[in-house]
């Protein structure tokens, strides 16, 4: 058994050694660092990020499977640095988070299972009618969602379905998960939105990361492209930082984000007709 969990160790890094290599363009290169730099920036302010990042991998050339996978590289370092800083300043003391990281563990596991059960072509269509949904709820998001007070919590079963839901959605497409887990905390588990950003950090960070790993497993991952992205991601969130101080430059990401994604959507469609 253990020489067997050494053979699995080896072969997992001979894969991330050989996914390192992958050779990009210096088109891609520019493409990616600005991308990674727009994700940073609008997660950063408002949230779903990943409808640029994904699209953006599959137009580089990226089967679907491996955009999916790859694109789960940026969202682990933010999520993860995310999650440090506010444990840095006890925003988690007090709270009960073991039933949404049990959620979240599980989900990150089942649903980039289930992502990679369907053929490329299939999951190529989804990526697209999903990256449509979220692009438009983040348009049409209610106002509510970034306003307190929060609505009363909902019923023990709901915020249990609730989680398991998210999770396996988010584990199966990152795409918008910022947006609807922040959705699924206030309106579903009653949270105001400081306590709601602080909790989805680490529940974030506790279903991004085995997704990661699964998909590490499975070799879909792509590290050039997805290093590429995490450090324009760093970038755009030191940036985002600055202008949420800003009500308008609020207002300005939160309205183009939609638009812009869509067009990538659109340029994705008719490489694909």
């Amino acid at each position: 058994m253990f020489e067997s969990l050494i053979s699995s160790l080896q072969q997992l890094v001979q894969q991330f050694s050989q996914q390192f290599s992958q050779p990009l363009s210096l088109s891609m290169v520019v493409l990616l660092l600005i991308v990674g730099v727009l994700f940073g920036l609008i997660n950063t302010i408002a949230g779903g990020g990943s409808v640029l990042t994904l699209p953006a991998l599959m137009l580089i050339g990226l089967e679907p499977h491996a955009a999916n996978a790859t694109n789960r590289v940026g969202g682990a370092i933010q999520t993860l640095s995310a999650a440090f800083g506010f444990w840095k300043r006890g925003a988690f003391k007090g709270q009960s988070l073991g039933f949404l990281i049990f959620y979240a563990l599980l989900g990150g596991i089942l649903g980039p299972w289930l992502s990679l059960q369907l053929s490329q072509k299939s999951m190529g269509w989804v990526i697209q009618g999903c990256l449509i949904l979220i692009a438009l709820f983040t348009l049409f998001a209610p106002k509510s969602l970034f306003e307190d007070p929060p609505p009363p919590k909902r019923s023990l079963f709901a915020q249990h379905l609730g989680a398991f839901l998210v999770s396996l959605y988010g584990g199966f497409l990152q795409a918008g998960i910022g947006l609807v887990s922040l959705y699924y905390l206030r309106f579903v588990c009653g949270y105001d939105l400081v306590k709601g950003t602080a909790v989805k950090a680490v529940y974030l960070c506790a279903l991004t990361l085995p997704t990661l790993i699964v998909f590490m497993w499975y070799g879909q991952v792509r590290w050039g492209a997805g290093i590429l992205l995490a450090i324009g991601g760093l970038l755009g969130a030191a940036i985002g930082v600055r202008l949420s101080l800003s009500s308008s430059g609020q207002q300005v990401i939160r309205k183009a984000l939609p638009i812009t994604a869509i067009m990538m959507i659109i340029g994705l469609i008719l490489r694909s007709v």
